[in-house]
Order: C-alpha cells, then sequence, then structure tokens
C-alpha cells in the first residue's frame, strides 16, 4: 500500500511558501498504523505544533530597587511575548518596558510613542512579531514610587516545529484521525493527495470537539478552512486540537487515497515531526468492515439442529443491535443433517451483514446459505439464487451489508449442487453497522438420526426395521454407526 513520499508533489503550495525551515534543522521520524475503523477517541498523536517563539520572563525579588535590569536573546523569527510573575502590588505603572533590535531601534516601550505602546500592546498579548536578529529587553522600576521593585528578567526560546502526516485512505479506514498540541498564535496546514483535490474531506477541531474548519462544511466552515491553508494561516488559541481525514461525499471509497499533510504555525520552523502512518489494507468482506468494542463480551449458548428442521423449528440465535451486538453461530452439515435452519430478529438497525468465518469453514463454495423472511416463504438472498437473490447476497457479504428493516429473519444454511455430502463444519456471523459490544455465539451440533429416532423426530412403520437392523449390526460386532446408516433411508 502506497503512501505520497515526502517531496514528491509538484503543486505550488501556497503555505509551504510562506514558511522557512532554519539552517540548523532536525528531524524526527516516527512510524505507527491507523486503526481498522478508526474512531477520534484512537486519534494519533503526531506531536506539540510550536510557533518559533521568545517569551520575556519578569518577576519580583519582592525588594526596592531603582536599578533597571535587562537581557539579550536571539529570534528566529516569530513571536515574542511578556510574562509577568509580579506581586499584586506591581502593576505596569510601576514598570518601564522597553524593546530594542540589534540596530539599538525602539521597537516596544509602554511609555513611548504610539506605535511603540501599539508593539507593547502585542508584546503583553503574546502577539508581537519578530524578524530574525538579536534583541534586547529592559525592564526598570519607575522611581519616585512607593514600592519600586526590584525586578528579574531573563528570555526563554521555543523552537518552531512542523508536524507532517503522510497516509492513505482505505475502505477498511474511510476515516483516520490525529491529535497535536498547539503553541502559538496560529495554524496553517498543506493537504495534498494523489488524486482529485475534492476526493478527501479535511476537518479541524478543537479541544471539546467543535468544527474549527471544514473543506466540506458550511460557509463558515469553508471560509475558515480557506483560511488554515493560506500562507496567513487561521489565527488560533494555543491548546489541543484533531484533525479528521475522509474520502469526501461521493468519493469512491474503495479505491486507496494517499496523502500527505503539513502542520505549521508562524513563519519558521527548526523542528520536524515526520508521522508515516501505515493504512488498515482495504477487506470488503462483512467481518473487515467490523470492529468489536475495546470491552466487548462474549456470551454463549449451546443447542443442536433437528435433522426434521424448517423455518418455523429454526435455531433461535438471538437479537441483533446495529453497533451494540453480533450473532456467531459454529455447526456442521453432515451426512445425517443436511439443513440448518436460524432465526433471529434485528431489533435496531437499517441494514444487515453475514460472512463465512474461512478459520471455520474450509469449504465455502460446498455451501449454500440463504436469508429468507420469517416464515421462510421468501428468498431474500442467496448464493447459488436467482442473479437478483445473488445481487442482494453479494451486498449481504460486503462492506456495504444489505439494507433491511427490523423484524424476524431466517438464515439456512444447506449443501450446495453437486457437493458431497461429507461433514462440513461452518461458521458465519451477522452483524449490523461498524462495531459491537456482545457478541451471542451459538454452538449447535449436528443431530444424529439415532438421537433424532430415539427424540420421536423420525420413525414410524419403520423404526422396528430400522432398530432391527441396528440390533444386527451389533450382533456382528460393527459400529454404533450402523444405527444411522439404517434408519437414514426412513427418513
Amino acid at each position: 500500500m502506497g503512501s505520497i513520499p515526502w517531496g514528491s508533489l509538484m503543486t505550488y503550495s501556497i503555505v509551504s511558501s510562506s514558511v522557512s525551515a532554519d539552517a540548523s534543522l532536525t528531524t524526527y521520524n516516527v512510524n505507527t498504523s491507523h486503526k481498522k475503523n478508526e474512531t477520534a477517541a484512537q486519534a494519533i498523536n503526531i506531536g506539540n505544533l510550536n510557533e518559533t517563539s521568545s517569551t520575556i520572563s519578569v518577576s519580583d525579588k519582592g525588594l526596592e530597587s531603582s536599578a533597571a535590569v535587562s537581557t539579550t536573546f536571539t529570534a528566529e523569527m516569530g513571536v515574542t511575548s511578556l510574562s509577568q510573575s509580579f506581586s499584586n502590588f506591581v502593576t505596569e505603572a510601576m514598570t518601564h518596558f522597553q524593546l530594542y533590535d540589534g540596530s539599538n531601534t525602539i521597537i516596544a516601550d509602554n511609555q513611548g510613542t504610539t506605535e511603540q505602546q501599539a508593539a507593547f500592546a502585542l508584546w503583553v498579548q503574546g502577539g508581537l512579531n519578530l524578524e530574525a536578529g538579536t534583541y534586547t529587553a529592559i525592564a526598570t522600576p519607575v522611581t519616585g514610587l512607593p514600592g519600586s521593585p526590584s525586578l528579574t528578567i531573563s528570555a526563554t526560546e521555543q523552537q518552531g516545529t512542523s508536524l507532517q502526516v503522510s497516509s492513505t485512505l482505505t475502505g477498511s479506514d474511510t476515516s483516520e484521525f490525529y491529535n497535536f498540541s498547539l503553541s502559538g498564535g496560529n495554524i496553517k496546514l498543506d493537504f495534498q493527495t494523489t488524486s482529485k483535490s475534492n476526493a478527501a474531506r479535511v476537518v479541524l477541531y478543537n479541544s471539546t470537539g467543535g468544527i474549527v474548519a471544514d473543506s466540506a462544511g458550511n460557509a463558515y466552515q469553508r471560509a475558515k478552512y480557506t483560511d488554515l491553508t493560506s500562507g496567513v494561516g487561521l489565527t488560533a488559541l494555543s491548546g489541543d486540537y484533531s484533525v479528521k481525514v475522509t474520502y469526501a461525499r461521493g468519493a469512491n471509497t474503495t479505491k486507496n487515497l494517499d496523502y500527505s499533510m503539513q502542520l505549521y504555525s508562524g513563519n519558521s520552523y527548526a523542528v520536524v515531526y515526520k508521522n508515516k502512518v501505515a493504512a488498515q489494507p482495504y477487506d470488503n468482506t462483512a467481518a473487515g468492515s467490523v470492529t468489536p468494542a475495546t470491552d466487548a463480551q462474549l456470551y454463549t449458548h449451546a443447542d443442536y439442529n433437528k435433522i426434521t428442521g424448517t423455518a418455523a423449528t429454526a435455531v433461535n440465535i438471538g437479537w441483533l443491535q446495529q453497533d451494540k451486538s453480533m450473532l456467531d453461530v459454529f455447526s456442521s452439515l453432515t451426512s445425517a443433517d443436511h439443513t440448518d435452519y436460524y432465526s433471529f430478529t434485528l431489533q435496531q438497525g437499517d441494514n444487515l451483514k453475514f460472512g463465512f468465518k474461512t478459520s471455520k469453514t474450509k469449504n465455502t463454495t460446498g455451501l449454500r446459505a440463504q436469508l429468507m423472511n420469517s416464515t421462510g416463504s421468501f428468498v431474500i438472498a442467496d448464493n447459488y439464487g436467482t442473479p437478483a437473490q445473488q445481487k442482494a447476497y453479494q451486498e449481504l457479504t460486503t462492506t456495504k451489508g444489505l439494507t433491511a428493516k427490523t423484524g424476524k429473519y431466517v438464515v439456512k444454511v444447506f449443501y450446495a449442487d453437486n457437493a458431497t455430502k461429507k461433514d462440513t463444519p461452518y461458521e458465519f456471523g451477522i452483524y449490523s453497522g461498524t462495531t459491537y459490544k456482545a457478541q451471542y455465539k451459538t454452538t449447535a451440533s449436528p443431530q444424529t438420526y439415532a438421537n433424532a429416532m430415539l427424540r420421536g423426530e423420525v420413525g414410524g412403520a419403520a423404526t422396528a426395521s430400522a432398530l432391527a437392523s441396528y440390533l444386527n449390526a451389533v450382533t456382528n460386532g460393527t459400529t454404533a454407526d450402523s444405527l444411522t446408516s439404517a434408519l437414514q433411508s426412513f427418513v
């Protein structure tokens, strides 16, 4: 299964051209895998998205002083903020703040010009953008005021990061989720696929699950997505976010879709996290489209199939609820037990999925399966039936499932035409939806002729003759299976 190699797409990107990598770029490679039918709760953490920034921290020693303190730092381009951790009695009015660039020009000053004061306001809010270069921050207590503080000042640099993902959507992975934490003032997304630009849908969520931007959402969400994929980026608050990548509405979900995305904050970065995420291979079977919940419970039940069984006497295997339960049956056709019937009720849901489990069913071509109405008078799906029934059976046994109404149904399993009537173990599952929390498994033993005779379910006038044959077999030292052989001709 392919994915887009890094840098393989030649499409011009407004986002990527708006950011620059540091000369001493550090790259970390991360390999992981998606879950089948992945949910938001199973999102893959792709790292911390940091905007290149400098934080000037000023703290109060608790003493009075008139001396100015300063610190010099080198900005890699990005945002500079002012973090004040003074005691309650200290206010900005007691301290003169100034920020100088390498040419000794005042950029921000809370007591300076209108422009400098506006820059200071941005500095305090953590939104003052700096070009790459050397800067000096100075904090001076205002003398003549009671309680002028003695200050310490320091600068902390935060390296910008880029979060990159390469993965694939498949029929078993129609939606994929990623989590990241933002420390910055905006988010930029560069998203590319190997197919049409509208083949995928991308949604950005905040920490509460609210939609921030959506490539196929309402007008407001689409406008935010346009901002997200622009050179300026989408203005955002620091915090936790998640991205959902899914097939666009109407896209062919049976066709793999390779994609890559890069996330940035600000205009530069020094660290790259490359996440190569393997997708689940496409499994078009009914079972392949269903994933049990992590806390799914197994409940077992034992029963037996009657040789003389009909739709009316079918083994009841339980109730089916979409995304809540699944039904599992294990049994065997034999030379005595040629046909088995099972009934179940679709209590809640709008689709049915059915499939033999190949690990226990070695000869699926020798088996014929029918989905019927509650009385067995109408065949809905049949793997060897009419063209319409075979088409319905194909839908029933694939990812999509067969559209169905709630109510009672019957499954009939018997030998296919021209199949050898020998012991043929089989196991099948019935599903609705894409997950389940309860698995109800029925083990149905095939009935023997001996058991059927003892229960009075076969016999009539020929029973005595069959019994005589059995006693004669015992007298001659042959096996008790002779009873079954003798009785077969009387049923």
